[in-house]
């Protein structure tokens, strides 16, 4: 491959300007070591054949060449080709006798070097060099080495034909002595001998490219009499580098991104372009900048810059930061872990994102699903609860079904739940910033709670069945026992009321506690060596009452009839045995141990020693009565009439009346005959007791009688 012929359709792929003399405009920039008649005007002779010949001239380089005034002006910018018709009569000219001469071109950036043309007006030298810079001056490498003989002007470098392109051998194909004037040294970038297959890998392009070339002349040709003594002239006069003309071919350097170059510096107008001037700056497309296109445009790094080549255009690729950025860079790593997909990172993204592309939200932000990642306001601040958030932890930032993640989502401690970790989990509570797991666990009783139940979130109180309490429903409420003993949770103490002394049991075992010399766990049975006699009723033993004389006055207290039980026969008295009471006197009892307001039923157990008895049962409070239960059920003053029939042994008072705690009563029996004809007449009767009880409806019962209590209050049994 060649250096790039001009290819002016960058969207076909790599373009290339076309090639120009790069002399052409730089006369300022082309500097020669050594010039004849620089200060002063200077003699130079010709090599002649013909006497009539002028051999000697002057050379004047003191002002430009002009065709008039200064023809003999012989600077270095005469070497520029200008197409005159007479182009022969100005020409570049050494001091006479000086063997090591340069002529050096300075660029003002890098250029494309195609080949060097020198065409001499004298001898080509005998030995010369051609070098070239391309960090404008600061180091340089040879070209090509030309020698009449190359062993002898430079014994280092060899004189055989090229193995490789880049190889710097020693020509002498353009040293001859002949032809002497008009000869021509060409010196090519690449050797056409070898054929390139990528003209941009490096060394390559340290071959066609430069800043500066310097032609080194290191040697004149002679005819043999330079060595002469001085004779009737100076024989060096005659011997010195004069050159037609110099081309420099080339072309703006672009790497195949531009057709075009303008001039580097910005000038007004066109009046410093000189025509067929070959420019330095890149015209630059395919994403490109820089003098050269050596570069990608800003925003435009998300592949690595790479010339143009052929049909393709390798062109920069704008960066993607979806909005949030205005600056990004390459970064190789990246691209190569892309797979060379995308190597461009966005900088300074904006609008609280991060990321290669500014493609995500950046820590404690999630992107709202309803917005597109290049919304401005895609990315919202994480809400998370912190006393339920795992510390130092943030919120998912995007929703992934593939990844599992919601945007938004909080990382929550073990106990925690909720989008924002701010509600405990079922069956915790207490949602705690020093608790590491976040909350505690409810523990609710599985006996004790409701089946399905959650604890309050708040408190970590637990929803109780029936009969039971705590905050984790773990006992049984006062009067119930046996959770977890059974399945179904607590029952009730049902401690009897007679023989324990209240409703409250262990929770443990369900044990009452018992009055003295009663067992079982509800108190319902005499303890060994004691026995029961029916605790439904409180007796009043007659033989302790008070005697009264009624409308037959007594001249001494009632005689007590004691009875003994005997075998065979059933005891059918309580106490000691009777009070014998005469008709028309009575018994008087004092009722001070109510337990409960209730109705009661007044019971005489009795033995008649006549046909028919009657007595009257007169009841009064010893004070006011205060509760509610009996308010509306105040004792009548009237007494209360009761029969005592001969065939029978216990009578029950018709009326009930209603009695209440905390009250004292005085309950007054009067007893009298029933004759035939209907008349009174004095006996006697023997009562045995009086009991108070509402037993008849099968309730709780209290029972009196006229004779010695014997037993305490205690549930009753059916009858």
């Amino acid at each position: 491959m060649r250096p790039q012929h001009a290819q002016h359709d960058c969207d076909a792929g790599s373009c290339h300007p076309a090639l120009g003399d790069l002399l052409q405009g730089r006369s300022k920039q082309l500097t020669a070591s050594s010039t004849c008649g620089m200060n002063s005007p200077q003699k130079y002779c010709i090599i002649g054949y013909l006497e009539a010949e002028e051999k000697c001239f002057l050379c004047d380089s003191r002002y430009p060449y002009n065709p008039y005034t200064q023809h003999n002006s012989h600077m270095v910018e005469n070497v520029i080709t200008t197409f005159e018709p007479e182009r022969k009569k100005k020409w570049w000219q050494s001091e006479n006798g000086i063997d090591h001469v340069s002529i050096r071109l300075d660029l003002e950036t890098l250029f494309q070097f195609s080949h060097l043309i020198l065409t001499f007006k004298t001898f080509r030298p005998a030995a010369m060099l051609v070098e070239r810079s391309t960090d404008f001056g600061q180091t340089w490498k040879v070209f090509r080495y030309f020698a009449h003989d190359c062993a002898a002007s430079f014994p280092n470098i060899s004189s055989g034909p090229a193995k490789s392109v880049g190889d710097v051998v020693c020509d002498s194909r353009y040293s001859d002595i002949e032809p002497s004037t008009e000869g021509e040294v060409v010196l090519k970038a690449l050797d056409p001998s070898f054929e390139i297959e990528n003209p941009y890998v490096p060394y390559i392009q340290d071959l066609i490219t430069l800043t500066n070339l310097r032609i080194n002349f290191t040697k004149l040709h002679t005819l043999g009499d330079a060595l002469l003594g001085r004779r009737h002239s100076d024989p060096l006069e005659k011997y010195y580098y004069a050159i037609y003309e110099m081309v420099v071919r080339g072309s703006c350097f672009c790497n195949g991104h531009a057709s075009q170059c303008d001039s580097v510096q910005n000038l007004r107008g066109d009046v410093f372009h000189q025509a067929g001037m070959v420019h330095g700056r890149c015209i630059c497309h395919h994403n490109t900048e820089g003098l050269s296109c050596e570069r990608c445009k800003d925003f435009y790094n998300d592949a690595p810059w790479r010339p143009a080549e052929g049909t393709r255009d390798n062109a920069c690729k704008r960066c993607n930061c979806n909005s949030h950025s205005s600056r990004c860079h390459f970064d190789m790593a990246v691209y190569q872990a892309s797979g060379g997909v995308s190597g461009g990172v966005c900088e300074d993204c904006q609008d609280n994102t991060t990321g290669q592309h500014c493609h995500k939200c950046k820590p404690s932000f999630y992107q709202d699903p309803l917005r597109a990642i290049s919304d401005p306001q895609a990315c919202l601040p994480c809400s998370c609860d912190p006393a339920g958030t795992v510390p130092g932890a943030v919120c998912e930032s995007r929703t992934d079904p593939a990844l599992g993640t919601v945007a938004g989502r909080c990382p929550c401690k073990e106990n925690v739940e909720g989008a924002r970790c701010d509600r405990c989990r079922a069956n915790y509570y207490g949602l705690s910033g020093s608790d590491p797991l976040g909350c505690q666990p409810c523990n609710c009783h599985p006996l004790g709670s409701l089946p399905f139940s959650i604890c309050d979130p708040a408190t970590g109180e637990c929803l109780c069945q029936r009969f039971t309490t705590g905050q984790r429903c773990e006992k049984c409420l006062a009067g119930y026992w046996g959770l977890g003993n059974s399945m179904y949770g607590c029952s009730p103490c049902d401690c009897d009321i007679g023989g324990s002394q209240n409703n409250l049991c262990s929770l443990k075992d369900g044990q009452c506690e018992c009055l003295p010399n009663i067992v079982s766990r509800q108190c319902n049975e005499p303890a060994p060596g004691y026995f029961f006699l029916p605790l439904d009723y409180y007796i009043y033993e007659a033989e302790h009452a008070k005697p009264l004389s009624g409308s037959a006055p007594l001249d001494s207290d009632p005689a007590v009839v004691l009875r003994q039980p005997s075998a065979g026969r059933a005891v059918s008295w309580t106490g000691h045995g009777f009070a014998r009471v005469p008709s028309g006197a009575g018994l008087g009892f004092v009722i001070s141990n109510v337990p409960f307001a209730m109705d009661f039923d007044i019971t005489v157990r009795y033995e008649p020693e006549v046909l028919a008895v009657s007595c009257v049962v007169a009841i009064r409070p010893a004070g006011i009565l205060s509760g509610q239960h009996c308010k509306n059920k105040v004792l009548s003053q009237e007494p209360h009439e009761l029969t005592l029939p001969a065939t029978k042994r216990i009578a029950i008072l018709q009326t009930p009346v209603c009695l209440e705690p905390e009250t004292e009563y005085f309950v007054d029996v009067y007893f009298s005959q029933l004759s035939a004809s209907g008349t009174k007449a004095k006996s006697f009767i023997l009562i045995d007791s009086v009991k108070w009880h509402n037993c008849r409806f099968g309730n709780p019962v209290l029972q009196a009688s006229f004779v010695v209590m014997e037993s305490t209050l205690r549930k009753c049994g059916k009858f």
